[in-house]
């Protein structure tokens, strides 16, 4: 008789949780969870850093810089604002049933992402980063793609090309989330290996591969699944 009792139950959580609203949102509570801590952090340090004398403190700090100091703390916290409301972008759901919503945040969207990414082009031409030539360089091509990717999303919405604008979309999410990517990797590499092939100065063969696996290879297999989508389109018609 219990048993009995429990098969629609079940059957009606099964089916609760096939909804698609349901899994963007199980999803997306996984991810944030996984984010805040850094989104946390980035802005806050973003906040600390523009209220605050961190000479000594945080290596981003240059007292004879005051200007790009100031230039990269804030974009410390635009970045930490995008990569939220980038992740919302993609929520179908949410994108079809609240469509003002979508525009308007996509809007915004796009505005912290030129912002994050001058600021950085800025801070690495004025300032350099830790790893030198290399880190310059790899951090200098991740603002640049940044930046085409958050201009390229708005224009083709004004144009109202939505194939194009959905992928220019994913592609600035993609970028706004590897920002994260790059902790994410460090952490669970110093959980199993330490230090093995990471140095202070950030030249250590696996400082050499994050400097640019963190971004491109998430931006490659985005273009692999849109080869593929447009692959799985053509067979269907």
């Amino acid at each position: 008789m219990q048993s009995t009792t429990h098969r629609p139950m079940t059957s009606a959580i099964l089916r609760f949780l096939r909804q698609p609203a349901v899994q963007w949102c199980l999803a997306l509570v996984g991810l944030f969870g996984l984010m805040q801590g850094f989104t946390r952090h980035s802005i806050w340090l973003g906040l600390w850093g523009l209220t605050n004398d961190l000479d000594g403190i945080s290596p981003f700090f240059a007292t004879d810089l005051p200007y790009t100091t100031f230039i990269m703390f804030f974009h410390m916290i635009t970045g930490g604002l995008m990569l939220v409301l980038a992740t919302l972008q993609v929520v179908g759901p949410l994108r079809r049933r609240y469509r003002r919503f979508h525009r308007w945040s996509g809007r915004v969207t796009v505005g912290l992402g030129v912002v994050t990414a001058t600021g950085a082009l800025i801070y690495v031409a004025r300032h350099g980063t830790t790893g030198g030539a290399f880190m310059n360089a790899s951090s200098t091509l991740y603002g640049v793609m940044m930046l085409v990717a958050a201009v390229q999303t708005l224009r083709t919405g004004q144009r109202r090309a939505w194939l194009d604008h959905r992928r220019w979309g994913m592609r600035l999410t993609v970028l706004a989330l590897a920002s994260w990517l790059y902790r994410l990797h460090y952490t669970i590499w110093h959980a199993v290996f330490g230090d093995l092939w990471v140095t202070p100065d950030m030249r250590g063969p696996f400082d050499v591969f994050q400097a640019w696996g963190f971004f491109l290879g998430y931006a490659a297999m985005l273009e692999i699944w849109f080869l593929w989508e447009k692959h799985r389109s053509r067979r269907a018609r």
